[in-house]
Order: structure tokens, then sequence, then C-alpha cells
């Protein structure tokens, strides 16, 4: 094994197993697993770094549930980085088992966002051939009943006409006296898909003359 920044051993003792991490994280309220909790990857961790554990397929799946949203890290008495020791994981995962390719493409669109931009635009002329969409609950639905149940019902977001980021210039001046700034990641889904999200906070800043 690597040496990494974060030493897991020394995490895993850290943690006083209060439990608070297990109240507000998502997968395990949906698995009512410990192995996938907060609690549990920083004691499957201790264990991969005292090689009590092997990191086989099993363990990848375990490791790769985490969404990485960081509530667990809010509510820990002993602010413990869970997320962070997960991510130095997830690289040892990958430096193993390599990269799925679903993820390679999309890091590809990361880097190229004009094909990403392209491609949006393709999915919202043709978007509702099988989603049937509802603008004022910004929410739309398959068409088709799928009988698989991970899909029956799901509700899902849809493509915008036209991007955040090409709807308006890099920079906004307001010509405003007030000299403060503010830098805004809109992130894909905000991009592409729930673009009200960044035009409602453009109209608060340029309320407040930002």
């Amino acid at each position: 094994m690597n040496n990494n920044k974060f030493n897991y051993t020394e995490i895993s003792d850290d943690c006083i197993k209060c439990g608070k991490c297990k109240t507000v994280c998502t997968i395990f309220n949906i698995n009512q697993d410990e192995t996938t909790s907060p609690r549990g990857f920083i004691d499957l961790l201790g264990a991969y770094k005292r090689d009590e554990l092997e990191l086989d397929r099993n363990a990848k799946d375990i490791f790769e549930s985490c969404f990485l949203c960081t509530a667990c890290v809010e509510v820990c008495p002993n602010d413990l980085p869970t997320d962070m020791i997960i991510e130095q994981v997830r690289s040892d995962i990958a430096k193993k088992y390599g990269i799925t390719w679903y993820k390679r493409a999309f890091f590809f669109l990361l880097r190229n966002r004009k094909i990403m931009d392209f491609l949006a635009k393709m999915g919202w002329v043709f978007q509702t051939c099988g989603l049937k969409i509802n603008h004022e609950k910004q929410s739309s639905k398959f068409r088709l009943n799928f009988p698989m149940e991970m899909i029956k019902d799901r509700t899902l977001p849809f493509a915008d006409r036209k991007s955040f980021l090409n709807s308006y210039p890099q920079e906004i001046n307001h010509n405003s006296k007030n000299k403060q700034k503010v830098a805004i990641f809109i992130g894909c889904m905000g991009n592409y898909a729930y673009t009200n999200i960044g035009k409602s906070l453009l109209k608060i800043l340029k309320t407040l003359e930002i």
C-alpha cells in the first residue's frame, strides 16, 4: 500500500462509535447495513490498513457506494474526514481495477464542454420522445411504464433548451459601487437541467448589487 495523506488506523481509532453519523447517512438509511455507514467505512479502512481486509470487488462496491455528501463529517464530534479517506481509498481502487468506461466518458465530457453542450442540445431536442415533461414541477417521467423496480415511477430531470453558462456572459457587471464579487460553480445539473437555480441566484445578486 502506498503512503497516503490520511492514516486509516489512526482515524479508525479516533472514531468513538457514537452513531451520530448513521442518522444523517443516506446510504445507511437505504441499506440499513453497518458496513455502508460512515463508521462502518472507517472500521473497514482501518482493517484495510492493517492488511486484515482485501480490496476485493465487494470492498470496492462498499467504498464506491458513498455519495461523499459530507453530512457525516458535519455532525462528527471528532471532525473525522470520512469523505476524504473514502476518496483516498478510491484512488487505490482505480489503480487496481481501473476506471469504468462510463466514468471515463463523463470525465472526457467535463474536459470538453462544447461536446457536452452539443449532447445536451440533442437531449433537449429528442427528450420528449421518451419523457413526459412537467414544466411546472421541473421534472419528467418515462412515457412507457417499465416493469423494472429501479426505474418504475422514477422522477427524472430534463435538459433545458439553453444551458445556464451559455445564457450569460462569463462576467456580469451591474455597474454598482459595490466592489464585492461572487464566483459561481453551477455544476452539471444546474447548468443543463435545473437552470432556474442559477437564474434565481443572479436575481438575488443583482438585488444585492453584487
